[in-house]
């Protein structure tokens, strides 16, 4: 039940109201807007909240009473910015002060008045109905007498109803405990996947620029094996063995006859192959790739494109986006290629498609039809 001049969370009404139904005695809160509520004497059991008593006008001499910082408060942290408590009335003053497990006072009962010391209302809703629970649970075992009185309740029943709202905070707390720490574990594993995304997209960042410095680099191979090539090339001739423009004519016709090349052409800088379609094996089963499209490019540059299955930018497990990821056999290709022995490069390129590697793929296998028995 709440105070009717005063507007309070009506989740805190829900304890009140709790506490009220189960004791049979009224329980009206008060929030005061100065932090001084004087104590009322009837027989309902009032709770001022972030408050202290009514001082008689003598203690005015003294100074008013001073707050300190609690950040813990009955075995919960307060929120951040409403940690203010206000320190007990001292000896002089009526009534009790009572102290959480840490041994600070945290609560104040005069007469059938509670005091709560700290500020409650500041608090969020779950903390709140339970600092308001277990603020209530420390003070009603100190007014038995009044309460057997008041509530017409002999003593054993009473602190059996005691012990049943000992029961329901304490189920209230392990359940606010429970949410906390699978909140804390749900903020850790996506701050975890969080720096896993980082991670990966810097690693995906490095093994693109590292393709690129390889991609360059083979280029750089061929082109000085193409001039090493070109010496020996003009060498022979001087020397009356120019039988080299013959041999690369040769391995060009061969290649129609190596199998798995659909279809060859020549274009200007190189060899294009067309494939039949690529069936692989991988944890005992077959699946098929479809067919692909290898450009032979004299510069070194070589590029796989899959025509009939590509998987988005993955035109096959080992290659993204037309760049084949070859790697340790990238050098023997390049200089395959940088010698014009374009049927061996083709064998091996060949053996590259047919072949998947889980460690070294970019996407799985899995992600293409099985191929049909």
């Amino acid at each position: 039940m709440i105070s009717p001049r005063t507007t309070l969370p009506g989740t805190l009404e829900t304890v009140s109201r709790d506490y009220t139904k189960v004791l049979s005695l009224p329980i009206l809160l008060h929030a005061p807007p100065r932090g001084y509520s004087r104590p009322r004497l009837d027989r309902e059991l009032h709770v001022h909240l972030h408050a202290l008593p009514v001082r008689p006008f003598w203690l005015d001499l003294w100074a008013r009473s001073s707050t300190v910082r609690l950040p813990v408060v009955l075995g919960h942290r307060l929120a951040e910015g409403s940690r203010s408590t206000y320190a007990p009335p001292g000896r002089l003053a009526q009534g009790i002060s009572l102290t959480d497990e840490d041994g600070r006072a945290v609560l104040h009962l005069l007469h059938s008045n509670l005091y709560v010391l700290f500020d409650l209302l500041g608090q969020p809703e779950p903390v709140a109905r339970l600092l308001l629970r277990k603020s209530l649970d420390a003070a009603l075992p100190h007014l038995e007498p009044w309460l057997c009185q008041v509530a017409g309740l002999p003593t054993p029943r009473l602190a059996v109803l005691l012990n049943r709202l000992l029961r329901d905070t304490a189920r209230d707390e392990a359940g606010l405990r429970e949410r906390a720490r699978h909140r804390a574990r749900e903020a850790y594993a996506e701050q975890h996947r969080r720096r896993l995304r980082e991670e990966a997209g810097f690693l995906e960042e490095e093994v693109q620029a590292t393709e690129r410095e390889l991609e360059e680099l083979a280029c750089r191979l061929t082109q000085e094996t193409r001039h090493l090539q070109a010496c020996r090339q003009r060498l022979r001739v001087v020397h009356g063995e120019a039988g080299a423009v013959a041999a690369a004519a040769d391995d060009l016709a061969r290649l129609q006859e190596v199998e798995g090349v659909r279809e060859v052409e020549a274009y200007p800088g190189g060899v294009r192959l067309v494939t039949a379609p690529i069936e692989v094996e991988h944890a005992g089963a077959r699946y098929r790739l479809g067919s692909f499209q290898i450009d032979l490019a004299e510069t070194g540059t070589i590029t796989v494109r899959n025509l009939t299955d590509p998987h988005g930018l993955y035109d096959h497990p080992h290659v993204w986006d037309g760049r084949p990821c070859l790697g340790n056999v990238r050098e023997g290709v390049a200089k395959l290629v940088a010698e014009y022995q374009w049927v061996a490069a083709a064998e091996v390129l060949l053996d590259f498609l047919r072949t998947v590697t889980p460690r070294d793929w970019y996407v799985p296998v899995t992600h293409w039809k099985p191929a049909l028995s």
